[in-house]
C-alpha cells in the first residue's frame, strides 16, 4: 500500500507544471485510494496521499456527482460508486485472454472438482481476471479484480518464473517479499530457486504461502513469441489432490496458449 502511495506521489511531481493533468492524476489516485482503503473519510484519504483536505474534498465531490464515489450521508465515509462497473464490464467483456480462457476454466473445474483461476501481472501484483468455483458450490465467483502479492501465489510465481530475470528483480525492488503466512518465501535467493524449479517442472506451487490452509498450483500461458501473458491455476484446501491434476492443468494452459 505504501508503494502505491509512492507511485502516486511520483506522478504528482512529474505533472507539477501541468495543472489540469495534475488534477486528473490526483482524482484517479483518490479513486484508487478509496478502493484500497476500508471506507475512509476524506481526511484519511488526504493524509494517505499527502493531499490537502480542501483539495481532496473538492475532487471527491466531483467524483460523487458523477457516480464514481459514494459518500455515506450520515458518516461521510467513502466507497466506490456504481459508475466504475460499466468500465470494468467493458474491459472484462473484451479481454481476449479472459474470453478464451473461460470455457477451459469451466471444463477444468468440472473435471477436477476444484476452483480454477486466471490471473495476469499488473502493477507488480497478481490481478485475478476470472475464476470458476468448485462444481458443488454456487457458480458465483467474486475474486476477479482482486490482487495478491506475486511472489507468494502460484499464479504470480508461474508468471514470474517465465519472465526476464531483470523484470523479476525490478518487481522485488518495488514490492518487498513481505510474509503473508509462515510459509511465505521472503528471501530473494530462495525465491529465485523456487522460480527455477517452477520452470523445470512446468507449473508453480503455492504451499499455503499466500493464505493459511489454502494451496494452489498454476501453469503459464504464452503468446506466439513465447512471452508469458498470464497463468491459470487450481486452488483448494489440500495440496495432494491439486498435484494429481497438474498434467491436465499444464495441457489446458497449452491449449489456451495455442488459441491465442
Amino acid at each position: 500500500m505504501m508503494n502505491q502511495r509512492s507511485d502516486m506521489m511520483t506522478l504528482f511531481d512529474a505533472d507539477e507544471d501541468h495543472g489540469s493533468v495534475k488534477s486528473l492524476v490526483k482524482a484517479l489516485s483518490i479513486l484508487e485510494a478509496v478502493a484500497e482503503m476500508d471506507k475512509p473519510s476524506t481526511a484519511e484519504v488526504g493524509i494517505f496521499l499527502g493531499i490537502s483536505r480542501p483539495t481532496v474534498h473538492r475532487i471527491v465531490q466531483t467524483l460523487v456527482t458523477h457516480g464514481y464515489i459514494d459518500q455515506d450521508p450520515h458518516s461521510g465515509r467513502l466507497s466506490i460508486g456504481y459508475a466504475v462497473l460499466p468500465l470494468s464490464a467493458s474491459q472484462l467483456d473484451t479481454n481476449r485472454l479472459r474470453l478464451e480462457a473461460l470455457p477451459h476454466l469451466t471444463i477444468l473445474s468440472s473435471t477436477t472438482g476444484e476452483r480454477s483461476n486466471l490471473g495476469v501481472l499488473y502493477r507488480n501484483r497478481l490481478l485475478y481476471l476470472a475464476g470458476i468455483e468448485k462444481p458443488d458450490l454456487p457458480q458465483i465467483y467474486t475474486r476477479f479484480g482482486k490482487t495478491a502479492p506475486a511472489h507468494c501465489c502460484s499464479l504470480g510465481k508461474a508468471i514470474l518464473a517465465n519472465s526476464p530475470e531483470l523484470s523479476v528483480s525490478q518487481l522485488v525492488a518495488k514490492e518487498p517479499l513481505t510474509a503473508q503466512t509462515d510459509n511465505t518465501i521472503t528471501d530473494f535467493g530462495a525465491l529465485r530457486e523456487d522460480l527455477a524449479e517452477t520452470r523445470r517442472r512446468g507449473f508453480a506451487i503455492d504451499r499455503a504461502e499466500h493464505m493459511a490452509n489454502s494451496y494452489c498450483v498454476a501453469a503459464p500461458i504464452f503468446n506466439s513469441r513465447m512471452q508469458v501473458l498470464g497463468a491459470i491455476g487450481l486452488s483448494g484446501r489440500a495440496l495432494e489432490p491439486l498435484l494429481a491434476h497438474t498434467k491436465l492443468l499444464t495441457q489446458t494452459a497449452e491449449r489456451i496458449s495455442h488459441v491465442l
